[in-house]
């Protein structure tokens, strides 16, 4: 039985110093951006790669991090490397270069992995790296990119006790609270999908108690409004019931989720399910939602766009003129 121990929590602003320390990040996306941002704050020197130079560049200008040429030459200036990759496949090749260069440096290194990735890929790669004498931590983030700037991450982690011990330091640097799982490499990893799940699930059912309202000739935004400040008054009730009432499923710099990457989720949401035998009906509904939205159109529009064919199976009038509206943002950005 795992049961998660509460490690630390910072606010922002708090003891957060890590000078003297050199630690290695690979994949600067919004997250990845945003984590070596704090990092840097916090004193350590970050030695950084991604292969768009533009990502980059900014990590090197931004956020004062020092540019390598590799995933394999951050490995060489830094014992504990950490990575923030889209999913389980590019996970694996950035593994394939960075953990022989990891093994060649002979001083027990760290990689910590917070992507969000299949439980049986953690584990896979936890074992991989045992065999070469790194650690492995899986360390994945709940967080929105304005959030992970500021701090308040909130990162769930298990691998070997003696890496943990190594790199949550490094971790609290970065987040309002670091919740250890043990030392199943794949434990941190479903903690992070059966949040996502939870996500995902708050979604849909906020997307059609809307559609119902809205059938009735009640006001959704009114509706929602009420929910999200009474009973259901908690984060993801009040930020993506606003954006399911008013329809606002723009990716918006500082708070998107692609749906994509959504949909990435839930089908690992529901291949973790079937690995394990456990029965869950509305991931196979979400799973199905989720398709449905990326053939339509609509998979780089937040993920909360699912909320769409809620409105459309109702027959609402305006979901429509609502819908062509947000995919001609799109169009307008690319």
């Amino acid at each position: 039985r795992v049961v998660a121990r509460r490690v630390c929590t910072c606010a922002a602003g708090g003891a957060r110093h890590l000078h003297g320390s050199t630690l290695g990040f690979v994949g600067l996306g919004k997250i990845g951006s945003g984590m070596v941002g704090n990092l840097t704050a916090a004193g350590a020197k970050v030695i950084v790669f991604d292969p768009h130079a533009e990502a980059l560049t900014s990590a090197v200008h931004t956020c004062g991090a020092t540019a390598a040429t590799s995933a394999a030459d951050v490995a060489r200036q830094a014992r504990v490397v950490l990575t923030a990759v889209p999913n389980d496949a590019v996970l694996r090749s950035v593994t394939e270069e960075l953990l022989p260069a990891l093994a060649a440096r002979g001083d027990q290194p760290v990689h910590v992995s917070c992507s969000t990735v299949a439980p049986l890929t953690a584990r896979a790669l936890f074992e991989a790296h045992a065999r070469q004498g790194v650690g492995y931590v899986s360390a994945p983030v709940f967080a929105r990119p304005d959030g992970m700037r500021r701090g308040e991450a909130t990162i769930p982690m298990s691998g070997p006790a003696w890496a943990k011990d190594l790199v949550r330091p490094v971790l609290e640097k970065t987040s309002q609270g670091v919740h250890d799982f043990g030392e199943d490499a794949g434990s941190a990893n479903v903690v992070k999908l059966g949040g996502n799940f939870l996500i995902a699930a708050a979604i849909e059912a906020l997307a059609e108690a809307s559609a119902l309202a809205e059938s009735h000739g009640v006001d959704r935004e009114q509706f929602v409004g009420l929910m999200s400040s009474t009973i259901f008054d908690c984060l993801i009730y009040r930020g993506y019931g606003h954006r399911v009432a008013a329809r606002d499923h723009h990716p918006h710099p500082d708070a998107h989720f692609a749906l994509d990457l959504g949909s990435k989720d839930v089908a690992l949401v529901y291949e973790a399910a079937a690995a394990a035998g456990c029965p869950m009906p509305v991931a196979s509904l979400l799973r199905d939602r989720f398709v449905a939205a990326q053939n339509a159109g609509r998979g780089k529009l937040d993920w909360s766009a699912v909320a769409l064919r809620a409105s459309e199976d109702a027959g609402s009038k305006q979901v429509g003129p609502a819908l062509a509206e947000l995919l001609a943002g799109l169009e307008a950005k690319r």
